[in-house]
């Protein structure tokens, strides 16, 4: 039985897709367990625009009105799933309108928010995340990994924008494990926050050379500490991160690989780390049944595909195929939680020049290709979901999301227990 989990997906930039990735997503995750999905990106009520079914209640009567927030959960009605397939589905849609203080959260409503989805009494609660990066963006993401991102080969800012939410997270997780008054400071011989988090300072500094990512951070605390236990801990939390993605309107292997895959991995080892394990999820093909089933208002899928004309392939329904993409997404995945040795900085100077690492992920690539050959864009979403069962079910529950979300006063006391 998979542990309750938390699933952010967030994207550096807007129009990537992210909403209907979103929402195909959770409505295939619902086949598993109660899922809801919540509108976090509060200014645009997207998932409202996305269902046509009646909200009776939102974030406002959350906020506002002091309702509970699954009271505010929507489930979908018979005539968008007449069989009840999706019956275990909802969603928390974000305010009719722009509402400033709901949607920019102060720091007491994000503190609210998290309670209440903390709570939720759901199997996996996706969160739909607003475009970009920024505080209410960073605290609803995972410490350990990086959430679902979303890039596509067609909007290059977004796949470098991508890397920097990766950044973003493992340097709120560094910052709060060096804060003043962290319990790693009595076991540091002398060095002083002010020590650590100007070497942070510099690595976050894209205008500063001479730390220039966090592999570098890790051998300069190998220099001063030596195999210090604390040295450990950090490149351990270094190492034992874990990337995903998914990317939207793929156009081929060749192509994605060149426009989306190789810019983001190799973003990642310049200016981040070349250390850390990134996944594929999967993609979603390009198509216009799928761009009119967001005009329509009619979540991919729950839309009935009309009968094909004389020659033309049918779109099978996902459930005839969801025992064949399941075995196949236990592919190309590791089964089991990686046991990371710590590197040495010349090991971990070595991997960034990720070029390894990219053939890998180009070889990854075409097998998965080779093994959805055919796949209409609804296999596309449950391949994903499938893909991510596997990792929840063969790896570490914060390896992938999490239970919970921690605010600021938690984290710190959350990577001591867990011991990165």
């Amino acid at each position: 039985m998979i542990e309750r989990r938390i699933i952010p997906i967030s994207s550096g930039k807007g129009g990537v897709g992210k909403t209907t990735l979103a929402l195909n997503y959770a409505l295939c995750l619902s086949r598993h367990g109660k899922t809801v999905l919540i509108d976090l990106d509060t200014g645009t009520s997207s998932i409202r625009s996305c269902v046509d079914v009646p909200v009776q209640r939102d974030l406002y009567h959350f906020f506002k009105k002091g309702h509970t927030l699954a009271d505010c959960v929507t489930p979908l009605d018979a005539r968008l799933d007449p069989a009840g397939e999706y019956k275990d589905f909802g969603f928390v849609a974000s305010p009719k309108h722009l509402i400033e203080d709901i949607t920019n959260f102060t720091p007491r409503r994000r503190e609210q928010i998290i309670d209440a989805i903390n709570e939720l009494p759901a199997n996996f609660v996706v969160l739909d995340l607003k475009a970009g990066l920024d505080v209410n963006v960073i605290e609803f993401l995972p410490y350990s990994n990086s959430g679902l991102l979303v890039f596509t080969p067609h909007l290059p800012a977004a796949t470098l924008a991508a890397a920097d939410i990766v950044k973003a997270i493992l340097f709120r997780k560094l910052r709060t494990l060096f804060a003043e008054g962290s319990s790693v400071y009595a076991d540091l011989k002398g060095l002083t926050p002010r020590f650590v988090n100007d070497l942070l300072d510099q690595v976050e500094d894209v205008y500063e050379s001479s730390v220039h990512n966090l592999d570098a951070f890790v051998a300069d605390l190998h220099h001063a500490l030596g195999d210090h236990p604390v040295f450990k801990l950090v490149a351990n939390a270094v190492e034992s991160f874990l990337v995903y993605y998914v990317l939207n309107r793929f156009d081929g292997v060749r192509s994605s690989y060149d426009t989306a895959v190789k810019p983001f991995v190799q973003s990642l080892a310049d200016t981040v780390s070349g250390s850390m394990t990134v996944m594929n999820l999967g993609w979603v093909v390009e198509s216009d049944r799928l761009n009119e089933s967001n005009i329509r208002r009619v979540p991919a899928m729950l839309r009935a595909e009309a009968a094909p004309v004389a020659g033309a392939r049918a779109e099978a329904a996902p459930s005839r195929h969801e025992a064949e993409l399941a075995r196949l997404a236990s592919q190309h995945l590791p089964t089991r939680p990686r046991e990371t040795p710590v590197r040495t900085p010349q090991a971990a100077a070595a991997r960034a020049t990720a070029s390894l690492y990219l053939d890998s992920q180009l070889d990854s690539l075409r097998r998965m290709y080779a093994d959805l050959k055919g796949a209409t864009y609804r296999d596309n979403f449950s391949y994903i979901a499938a893909r991510s069962l596997h990792v929840m079910a063969g790896r570490r529950t914060s390896d992938f999301g999490d239970t919970r979300l921690f605010k600021p006063a938690e984290l710190q006391r959350a990577l001591h227990e867990r011991g990165r």
